[in-house]
């Protein structure tokens, strides 16, 4: 049975299966999710954790050997098996014989020890594999399907930008933390992406206000001296045109070691309110009413408001297919081109040179 996050409390009400698969492409939810199934098991007795790591030079007889072995202090054990590098659990290299062979041992010895151990599960262990993202092939590998079908998986896809605020008001709502409508909205721009930090903001405003709700201002002056927040405050610099700020700006994430891949979210979703903006503002040719129409409000607005009066002619969709090479430069090793498609953006949509750089 497979199993999403937000449905896996209800499963843990009830007694343990013997095989239980966490994986996904939120390393939050995975942790969350394997902190809960560790709560659960507790409560159910199982009062002993065993936990493997799948790295080089790891043996899967070391797992047959935990699930046959007998504890001298419990009765009932939890055996995990983490592969942090993926279903395989390794990266392949060339082997002795010039094959493409694993770093830890072959691919095909994993998948196999899995789907034994599904056949024949121990009644007194419970088997997690915990591992991070999988394609669609290794969702329908024989061992992944071995394993769901003696007990349950539950994979954490990425929550989706347009349910991103409903996912922070239903956390704040956990929290008992009184975030106002527009404050989840300006969480959820500045952080897209990154569903951790998120998460640490959300945790650290129910520290500060415990009792009070918490509209945008407030949420910009608690969470401002994030590092993170560079990224949204080049944003914000890009969007009114100061140009030298933004560039400068951009070196500083630079010379701090911040990932390109972090600057791709932030600049994407600016991008595109850029173009709703653009897109209500030609119908109405009223400013007040096209920021509305794209439903940017209160400080959230101001920069936008200030791309407008500055009569800013850059192509939202230029700068969408400048970040999709940003990607898939860091993505193939390429992160000195990254930056430097990035500075080209910075410098076109700020103003500072004409769309036509770009080609330069």
């Amino acid at each position: 049975m497979q199993l999403r996050p937000n449905q896996i409390a209800a499963q843990l009400k009830k007694p343990l299966p013997p095989t239980v698969v966490l994986a996904g492409e939120e390393p939050l939810l995975i942790q969350e999710t394997l902190d809960e199934l560790r709560a659960a098991a507790r409560a159910q007795g199982y009062s002993e954790r065993v936990s493997l790591s799948v790295e080089p030079g790891f043996r899967w007889q070391q797992v047959f050997d935990e699930c046959a072995s007998m504890s001298l202090f419990a009765s009932r054990r939890v055996i995990e098996v983490h592969m942090p590098k993926g279903v395989n659990g390794h990266r392949r290299g060339k082997g002795e014989d010039g094959g493409e062979a694993e770093s830890g041992g072959k691919s095909e010895d994993g998948a196999k020890a899995l789907a034994q151990l599904a056949e024949k599960p121990s009644p007194d262990n419970l088997l997690v594999v915990v591992a991070g993202e999988l394609d669609k092939r290794a969702r329908e590998s024989s061992w992944f399907t071995a394993l769901d079908a003696k007990g349950y998986s539950v994979y954490a896809w990425p929550v989706k930008p347009e349910e991103l605020v409903a996912w922070i008001e239903q956390r704040a709502g956990a929290l008992k933390l009184k975030l106002e409508p527009e404050a989840a909205r300006l969480l959820a721009e500045r952080t897209e992406g990154n569903l951790l930090a998120c998460a640490q903001d959300l945790a650290k405003l129910a520290l500060l206000f415990p009792d009070t709700p918490v509209d945008a201002e407030a949420l910009l002056q608690a969470v401002a001296d994030s590092a993170r927040y560079e990224a949204f405050d080049l944003v914000d610099k890009l969007l009114t045109g100061d140009a030298l700020a933004a560039v400068r700006s951009l070196g500083r994430l630079r010379e701090e070691g911040v990932s390109p891949l972090e600057l791709v979210g932030a600049l994407s979703y600016a991008l595109r309110n850029w173009a709703a903006v653009n897109a209500a503002f030609a119908r109405s040719r009223d400013a007040g009413s096209a920021l509305a129409q794209a439903k940017l409000f209160g400080a959230r607005a101001k920069p936008y408001e200030a791309m407008l009066r500055r009569g800013a002619r850059y192509s939202p969709a230029a700068g969408l297919i400048l970040l999709a090479r940003v990607d898939q430069a860091v993505k193939t090793g390429r992160e000195p081109a990254a930056w430097e498609d990035l500075l080209t953006l910075v410098l076109a949509a700020s103003g500072a040179a004409p769309p036509a750089a770009r080609a330069a």
